[in-house]
């Protein structure tokens, strides 16, 4: 009897997380810089608004074809690095990307059927025993209460390596954290995102269906609101491999980097971009803050 409800306050605890699937980000242009969104990536990727209890907490493009994300856009919220950080260990799926009219909440895998789920996104099933990792692009570890929550969907998450993500990637994301958690003013946007393989996919005892990304990358715009000369942008990628390093770079590399990855033949896709404007300045400071950092967390 003590079953059905705790099985109710979680069915009701997944029906208040709210994904919308959109036809422009409008409604959560916040986690963009100036609100703009990037540019020159995939065209027929869905675009989410990811909400939770009525409040969104950070945007995602979703590639329906290769079931990962292409990036998800979000803001760190320094005051709540305090408070309650429990982590659960349940995921959502996004009903609107594989079912027309359907709720407009991220919600449990069993609340709908499996086969009319899994055409369009990734399920749980695909990443079990198969040996990679759910890894976040919004980090759960950047976000707490509701935004923590709300990271945990598949349509946040892409196949990594788990040396990159808890070893690699991981040194970096605490090293920028513990930055952005010492700097009290400042507006911090960010986006990472995947480039997803040609070919790889998750291997599966059915059909290959989830891509691999060949490189996992992330891009920060530092904005302080009352000195633009304190003010900068930078951003680093790394590939989806065990033994991989993480460059660091300006924004601008980033961006012709992007543009030739996205391509397959090697030529660069004109017209990307990450933020449509940032800081080209104090990147000597920032390499120096960083290097010292991340030989804390390694």
């Amino acid at each position: 009897m003590i079953l059905l409800p705790l099985l109710t306050c979680v069915l009701l605890g997944a029906l208040s997380a709210q994904a919308k699937v959109v036809d422009t980000f409008a409604e959560c242009d916040k986690f963009f810089y100036k609100g703009k969104e990037p540019a020159g990536m995939d065209q027929n990727a869905k675009k989410i608004c990811q909400k939770l209890n009525n409040r969104y907490h950070y945007a995602t493009l979703y590639s329906t074809h290769h079931r990962i994300p292409v990036y998800s856009a979000y803001l760190f919220d320094r005051d709540k690095q305090h408070a309650g950080n429990s982590r659960t260990s349940v995921w959502f799926i996004e009903p609107q990307i594989s079912i027309k009219n359907s709720d407009d909440w991220m919600t449990l895998e069993t609340l709908y059927k499996r086969t009319d789920i899994k055409v369009s996104q990734a399920l749980s099933s695909d990443y079990s025993k198969t040996g990679y990792d759910r890894g976040h692009l919004n980090p759960n570890c950047y976000q707490c209460d509701e935004g923590r929550e709300a990271t945990f969907t598949l349509t946040n998450a892409a196949p990594m390596n788990p040396r990159f993500n808890r070893v690699r990637w991981y040194q970096w994301e605490k090293g920028v954290k513990d930055f952005l958690k010492a700097n009290t003013v400042s507006t911090v946007y960010l986006v990472t995102g995947t480039v997803p393989h040609s070919n790889k996919r998750i291997p599966q005892r059915e059909e290959s269906r989830v891509t691999v990304p060949t490189h996992i990358w992330t891009a920060v715009c530092y904005v302080d609101p009352y000195d633009k000369d304190k003010s900068f942008s930078f951003g680093y990628i790394g590939r989806n491999v065990a033994d991989t390093s993480i460059t660091m770079m300006p924004v601008a590399n980033l961006n012709s980097q992007l543009a030739q990855l996205y391509q397959p033949s090697g030529t660069e896709q004109a017209g990307l971009y990450i933020f449509n404007q940032y800081f080209k300045y104090n990147m000597p400071q920032v390499l120096f803050i960083f290097a010292n950092l991340l030989c804390n967390t390694y």
